[in-house]
């Protein structure tokens, strides 16, 4: 696996992948604190929440210092409004030599865009294979989650296990899944997408181009359970 040289910060056609930094923090815990948020995952609104969301920012934060690099959470931005959609991220540390483990989740407001959660997946991906040198990336979804199961299933991930999920799957007669893409896999699968946007986002050669592009602050930081 390659670390890069430069926090991330890649462009789509819609949105602006980055590392999150501490003026981000408001809108991260807005997201966390949402009243839809906090039903899904059963959590009160209560200060002992807010501070979990705070403590699980500065996990993120703390991530981008780490030497190597092993952990990437980065903020989704819509480049027109600026605003956070989401975030996405693969986790490397305590996974297999070579793989991460991907993740994607937008804020409430933006639940239901697939094709945004489409071209997020997709860059993320590439970022992972192209830029950090991963073999496979792996990750879990509900079973009942189809739109995500067929996003999965898009860039040629296969499912490797089964299980009982959390309570909150559990009530709604779910289970979790686990899944693996390999980067050669993956590319025979991407090679036959042609003239779609979705096509679009994943073949586009972005840069990560934080060199001329970061703005930098005090702290660096950002993330959520994926």
């Amino acid at each position: 696996m390659r670390t890069p040289e430069f926090p991330v910060h890649f462009l789509s056609t819609r949105f602006v992948f980055r590392d999150f930094t501490e003026t981000d923090r408001a809108g991260f815990i807005a997201c966390q604190m949402d009243e839809r948020y906090r039903a899904l995952y059963g959590h009160p609104d209560t200060a002992e929440t807010r501070d979990r969301s705070n403590a699980l920012f500065d996990r993120f934060l703390d991530w981008q210092h780490a030497q190597p690099r092993r952990n990437f959470q980065i903020g989704i931005f819509d480049r027109a409004t600026a605003e956070l959609i989401g975030c996405t991220g693969l986790r490397c540390r305590d996974t297999p030599a070579n793989s991460a483990t991907f993740g994607i989740e937008l804020s409430p407001t933006h639940w239901g865009r697939y094709r945004a959660a489409i071209e997020a997946t997709a860059y993320m991906i590439a970022y992972g294979f192209r830029e950090l040198d991963l073999v496979t990336i792996i990750g879990d979804t509900a079973s009942g989650n189809k739109r995500i199961a067929k996003l999965a299933n898009w860039f040629g991930a296969e499912i490797t296990a089964e299980r009982p999920g959390p309570d909150w799957m559990a009530e709604r007669g779910w289970t979790e899944l686990d899944w693996s893409l390999h980067r050669h896999v993956w590319e025979l699968e991407t090679a036959h997408i042609t003239q779609t946007e979705t096509a679009e986002s994943i073949h586009v050669p972005y840069q990560n181009d934080a060199e001329n592009q970061w703005t930098s602050t005090t702290d660096n930081r950002q993330g959520e359970p994926i």
